[in-house]
């Protein structure tokens, strides 16, 4: 694991152009949902009574905003606004995939903004059918697990019973989550590197224990910077904090950027 972990390291630290591009697209992202947010909660927000009126007068702001959420069409907009950067992003993602694995799989070989251009050309079909089928068995167990939820919060008799009964479900969901990631991340590898996507997937049958092992350890460390990273920000105030806080999706691409190329080399030893 260790010799992935670095080979990994080295690999990310190298692709600048690839870095470059993964901070662009989760900044642009953060940007985008901010600002759907501020011209969305904010104005609603303004008349908030606030703690100096009395208990009534919030009642009477929740019940008017659920109704005007639920009986009028003042939401339709700002749905509007989100779905349509749901899909973009979704068209989006994909591609930006199809480019970093061609990168990877070009094992340096000419340009890299060639190879990720040239890779979307070639290989877009492939992957935006590999993220929309990613997505459909996603969301696939909410079918089951939402009802099954609402049926056993509606009968609980306090919190504590609803969580006991929402808890393990949502610890499956997000277990399914990073296997359907680790599967259709090794079908890329082998669409990239032109074995196909089955040949990928099932390369990550093979190794799916040490590919799991590393996903794991790949979150530990990524968990344990960010944490970190969130601590300076708190502990330095002013311009040193900010400046750090601005430059986090920098951080965050490094980190996404070495859990793909660790998985990636992992990836090469089940070729050879």
């Amino acid at each position: 694991m260790r010799h992935y972990i670095r080979s990994g390291w080295t690999l990310a630290r190298r692709s600048w152009f690839l870095l470059t591009l993964l901070f662009l697209y989760q900044y642009g992202w953060g940007f985008a949902i901010l600002a759907w947010v501020k011209n969305t909660a904010v104005p609603l927000l303004h008349r908030f009574p606030g703690g100096e009126l009395p208990e009534a007068s919030v009642r009477l702001f929740w019940i008017e905003t659920e109704f005007q959420l639920v009986k009028t069409s003042l939401a339709a907009p700002y749905l509007g606004t989100f779905l349509v950067l749901l899909l973009v992003r979704m068209a989006v993602t994909p591609l930006l995939n199809a480019g970093i694995l061609s990168v990877l799989s070009s094992s340096g070989e000419g340009s890299a903004r060639k190879t990720f251009f040239a890779g979307i050309r070639r290989h877009w079909k492939m992957f935006l059918l590999l993220y929309a089928l990613q997505t459909l068995l996603t969301f696939v167990p909410l079918l089951w697990a939402v009802p099954y939820a609402a049926a056993h919060i509606s009968a609980a008799a306090d919190w504590t019973q609803a969580a006991a009964a929402i808890l393990p479900l949502a610890a499956g969901w997000l277990a399914w989550q990073g296997l359907l990631d680790l599967v259709f991340l090794y079908a890329g590898f082998g669409v990239a590197g032109g074995a196909g996507a089955a040949a990928g997937a099932a390369a990550f049958l093979r190794r799916a224990l040490p590919a799991a092992a590393l996903a794991f350890l790949m979150f530990l460390i990524s968990f344990a910077v960010s944490a970190a990273f969130s601590l300076l920000t708190v502990w330095w105030a002013g311009w040193a904090a900010l400046i750090l806080h601005q430059s986090y999706p920098l951080l965050r691409s490094l980190l996404k950027l070495w859990a793909i190329g660790a998985q990636y080399r992992l990836w090469e030893t089940t070729r050879s």
